[in-house]
């Protein structure tokens, strides 16, 4: 049991820190609005990527940052062709619960600009929305300067169109990312 406690002690101390003062984080994931996002329709998984600049200040298990979003989808079904492209800058909150070689806590967005524009059916429109969140869990481990990691959680957003045209869109759903990052 000693032996087992030592370990333990000796990873904690030399093992490196998961979450560095400055952490640039780059990611692919993949959103699944709600089954009636448009029209009472799904709008179909939305795919793209994302970029972190994240800053933690030292010895806490915080973060504060900036988060941009690219997202999109091609959708084409027998009623109705739909192409989208999403983007979204947004304030990053985390707090990590452990934070050594290994990191996992808990990672929220709170986006302040963000628009949507899509072809539906052959109309062009463009949506915009005042609030969009999500809140989430991550995890990973920690490479020296370099980190692999998921993410995975909650978004929540619905888009207005802006010439009232069309309807608006809802898409509150489930996410995920991949993330790989350097910190300094």
């Amino acid at each position: 049991m000693k032996k087992y406690a030592l370990l333990i002690l000796l990873i904690s101390v030399f093992s490196f820190q998961a979450q560095a003062l400055v952490e640039l984080r780059a990611g692919y994931g993949a959103q699944t609005p709600s089954e009636d996002s448009y029209i009472g329709q799904t709008v179909g998984t939305m795919s793209g990527f994302n970029l972190d600049a994240i800053i933690s200040p030292p010895l806490l298990p915080i973060g504060i940052g900036l988060r941009y979003e690219s997202m999109g989808l091609d959708l084409t079904t027998a009623l109705t062709t739909v192409e989208t492209d999403m983007e979204r800058l947004s304030l990053i909150i985390n707090y990590r619960f452990i934070d050594l070689f290994a990191y996992f806590g808990l990672i929220g967005t709170l986006g302040f600009s963000n628009s949507l524009e899509g072809t539906f059916a052959g109309n062009n429109a463009e949506f915009e929305s005042d609030f969009t969140s999500s809140l989430g869990v991550e995890g990973g481990v920690s490479l020296g300067l370099f980190s692999l990691g998921a993410e995975v959680g909650y978004f929540m957003a619905k888009f207005e169109e802006k010439n009232n045209l069309l309807t608006d869109i809802n898409l509150d759903g489930p996410y995920a990312k991949v993330l790989v990052g350097v910190g300094f």
